[in-house]
Formats: C-alpha cells, sequence, structure tokens
C-alpha cells in the first residue's frame, strides 16, 4: 500500500484552523473583478452583504487590506497583486484534480489480475478478452490461479484486483461482492459404464461409486453436505482436482460425478455422457464477483467489473 505521510508536522495542520480555505475562492471573484464586490458577488453567488463580509475577514486573515479605493475604483495592494497568480493557479490545480476524471478505455494502458478457477475460465475469458481487444487493446487481463484458502492474502498482496468465486468463501468486510449467477446440479456418467431406472433416490445416488472433482479445494462440498443432513455418505472412490479429466475417467470406471451445470454446460469432452438433474434442484451453486472496496470507484477496474456481471445478466430481455 502507498504510504500517504509526508512527514507535516502538528503546526502545519493546527495553522489551518485559522484559515478559511473557502474565502480564496472569494478573493479570486474580487482579482477577477478587480475588487469589484457586487459583480465579484455575483460570481460566487452571494448577496453584497456577504461578499463584503468575507472581504472583511480575507483582510483579518490575510493581514492587508487587499484592495483600497481610490477615486471610483479599487485598487489592489502590492499584497494582493503577489496572491493574485498563486491562488488563480492554487484553485485551478484543485479544481483539476477533483473535477471526474474522463475515462476513455481505448486509451488505457495497464493491467488487471483476477483470480478465476480453470473450470471457470471458458464462461469467461474468450468473450472477455475478445472484447477488451476491440474496445480497450492497452487493458491487459491476466487470470490468476489463486486457492480459495489464498484468496484473503492474494488480495492483501495486491496480487490480484478481483476474484470469480463459488459460494464456499466467505469474504471479510472490507470486499464487495455480485452475485453473478446460480447454477443447479447435475450428475454426470457414461452409459457404457452404468445404468439408471427414470427415478432415482438420494439413497441409492449415495450407493453408486463416485467422482468426486476438487474445483473448490475444498474438503466438504455443499452436495457431501446435502448428502449428510439426510444421513447419508457418498461413496467416493476417486477424486480429480479439476473437471479436465472426468469424461476419460468415467468412460473407464463405472462411476457417477456431481457437478454444478454451469461449469459443463457446452463443454465438448462431456458431450458423451448422460447429464441428469441431481434433486432437489434447491442445491445450488452460485458464482461471485468479488473485489477490495478500496478498488470500488477504480474506473479500469469498473469497466471490467461491468462487463463480467453484464456478461453473467446475458442480453437484455
Amino acid at each position: 500500500m502507498h504510504n500517504m505521510n509526508n512527514g507535516q508536522s502538528d503546526a502545519f495542520f493546527q495553522q489551518f484552523r485559522h484559515w478559511d480555505l473557502n474565502l480564496l475562492v472569494v478573493l479570486e471573484a474580487l482579482f477577477c473583478e478587480q475588487g469589484n464586490v457586487s459583480r465579484a458577488a455575483l460570481r460566487v453567488g452571494l448577496s453584497q452583504s456577504a461578499m463584503s463580509h468575507a472581504l472583511n475577514r480575507l483582510r483579518e486573515m490575510l493581514d492587508d487590506p487587499l484592495f483600497v479605493k481610490q477615486g471610483h475604483r479599487m485598487h489592489p495592494t502590492s499584497r494582493a497583486i503577489a496572491l493574485a497568480p498563486v491562488i488563480a493557479g492554487w484553485l485551478e490545480n484543485i479544481r483539476g484534480q477533483l473535477k471526474p476524471p474522463v475515462f476513455d478505455p481505448a486509451t488505457v494502458q495497464q493491467e488487471i489480475n483476477v483470480a478465476i478457477p480453470e473450470h471457470l475460465e471458458r464462461l469467461v475469458l474468450p468473450a472477455l478478452l475478445g472484447f477488451l481487444r476491440q474496445q480497450a487493446p492497452g487493458l491487459h487481463l491476466h487470470s490468476r490461479p489463486v486457492p480459495m484458502s489464498q484468496l484473503n492474502e492474494a488480495f492483501a498482496q495486491g496480487r490480484i484486483d478481483m476474484a470469480i468465486i463459488g459460494n464456499d468463501w466467505e469474504p471479510k468486510a472490507s470486499y464487495q461482492h455480485c452475485l453473478l449467477t446460480e447454477s443447479r446440479f447435475v450428475y454426470v456418467y457414461d452409459a457404457r459404464q452404468l445404468h439408471f431406472a427414470e427415478s432415482v433416490s438420494l439413497a441409492e445416488l449415495a450407493a453408486v461409486p463416485q467422482l468426486a472433482s476438487n474445483y473448490s479445494h475444498k474438503t466438504a462440498t455443499i452436495i457431501d453436505n446435502h448428502f449428510t443432513v439426510h444421513g447419508l455418505t457418498r461413496r467416493i472412490m476417486a477424486t480429480s482436482g479439476g473437471i479436465t479429466a472426468i469424461p476419460a475417467i468415467l468412460a473407464e470406471c463405472p462411476m457417477l460425478s456431481i457437478l454444478p451445470e454451469i461449469m459443463i454446460a457446452d463443454h465438448p469432452l462431456f458431450d458423451s455422457l448422460v447429464k441428469r438433474p441431481f434433486e432437489p434442484d434447491s442445491v445450488r451453486a452460485t458464482l461471485h464477483l468479488v473485489w477490495h472496496k478500496l478498488h470500488e470507484h477504480d474506473l479500469v477496474q469498473h469497466f471490467v467489473r461491468d462487463w463480467i456481471i453484464r456478461h453473467f445478466a446475458g442480453p437484455p430481455d
């Protein structure tokens, strides 16, 4: 994190208790109108009496008359003449710094690091990278594989800017998150290895040899918990580290695998497998986008987050 401590003393801050910096805007208006109180008042939206009161406060604050009447005109003092360009430059600089920045994705030169599990990359990266290539060619996006247990550390160290995660990670209060989508579960198997009746009970599924997937990097999944709630235990015979090898394993072994439908929908490796809904449909996997609150208003990150959210929302009705 950037160290913002510039070593200013307590006296530096305390002297501003006696200075009303809002009066510098009044002083600039008086400069522009050559000390004419009435016209300066119109500039800043004050009444003439309020402007006169502000001028008196300026004189007290700066210990100088600033403008002196000679004949029918007000003339600046040497102190006012010296201050005029300084105040004008300072106000213009502050105005430029405080006004909302203009964001042009076509001119951005930046890197964004997103933690995306490998089995979800195909849902996001092809379309996102295609979009960035057209709209923000200088924005380089990198997918970083980060285990769930290391997400907090990765955020804290700045190794990732945002993450697409499942429903088995609880973000801290310092994070913002958005639900991207929900998915029901399905169980998949190779018809050459297993055969099922039209209706299969949860107990019957529990008795079938199963291939678990450690895609979430957690020992107990919501599927395991669902079986446990009903007094059952899955007959897990093997576990794969991801989902890519699952079709080949099921083609060789009489096992089934229970997976979120979103992970395998339209996945060519799973075309040869039978896919059946896992009941009840209320057992669902959720997908979230997570980012740190520090970057809530970062224009580049907001640009990427907005695309991801709209991508999962699908086309408008």
